[in-house]
């Protein structure tokens, strides 16, 4: 009996000074949130989203993976939450706003893209990747809401207007971005091209005429991905063909 207690004793003294020796290492080496931060973006930007592992950053910042977790809240989910502040942090501030909420929102998604673009690899975390969203996300959704208001929008409409602008302009992004697949050879882009050329001309004659505009260059006919052959007449299609239905369904707009 007094063996167990003795031991049940020691136990979590041993604990607090590994705890203690890790944290202790941490600081030593000027480990902080936004230092854990930047070192998993950058992991990311070499090697991709699925490289980013509690393991491979610590090992990266040269510290225990405890030290990373007792900073960044205790889980992977609040690491990713954290970087998707990071990315679009200082995006826009509220005195870049415009006179304009059409303007403001222009201004807003191109920046938006502009920075998603500079960290591709990065870009399933602020669209696909539900842990990512919340509270550091605030500072652009307000700005959107505002541009809303302005325009109009309350309630129930503010929230559906807001779905459909940053599901459709993030969606885009997103998806412009995608990863292609992890056996993506030259041997495997030239039997997609082929496949596409194949293309039956009674079954399909859209696709095929519009198909030498489309490789490359369109959703779907496409092998390489937006950091190579990025969509840019598709993206500003997109974003003035949903503020010109937000502003024809503004509720000043729409008949009683």
């Amino acid at each position: 009996m007094a063996k167990r207690e003795n031991s049940g004793v020691r136990a979590p003294a041993k604990d607090q000074a590994q705890a203690s020796r890790q944290l202790g290492r941490a600081a030593a080496v000027g480990l902080t949130r936004e230092r854990i931060v930047d070192a998993a973006i950058d992991l990311i930007d070499r090697k991709g989203l699925d490289a980013l592992t509690m393991r491979e950053l610590s090992r990266q910042l040269d510290v225990y993976p405890t030290a990373i977790y007792w900073h960044i809240g205790g889980s992977k989910a609040d690491l990713f939450s954290d970087i998707a502040g990071a990315l679009t942090a200082g995006m826009i501030d509220p005195e870049d706003t415009c006179a304009d909420w059409r303007d403001t929102l222009r201004l807003l998604f191109r920046r938006f893209r502009e920075r998603v673009h500079r960290h591709p690899n990065a870009a399933p975390l602020l669209g696909a990747q539900m842990r990512s969203n919340g509270a550091p996300n605030a500072p652009w959704v307000e700005i959107i809401l505002a541009a809303l208001s302005q325009a109009g929008y309350r309630d129930q409409a503010m929230v559906d207007a807001f779905n459909a602008l940053v599901g459709g302009l993030v969606g885009f992004v997103t998806m412009e971005l995608a990863p292609g697949p992890a056996e993506q050879t030259a041997e495997w882009e030239k039997s997609f091209e082929v496949r596409l050329d194949e293309l039956d001309d009674e079954r399909f004659p859209h696709t095929r005429r519009a198909l030498p505009l489309m490789l490359n260059r369109a959703f779907v006919m496409r092998w390489k991905n937006g950091s190579e052959c990025p969509l840019d007449t598709g993206f500003d299609a997109l974003l003035e063909s949903l503020l010109k239905g937000l502003e024809l369904r503004a509720p000043a707009n729409t008949p009683p």
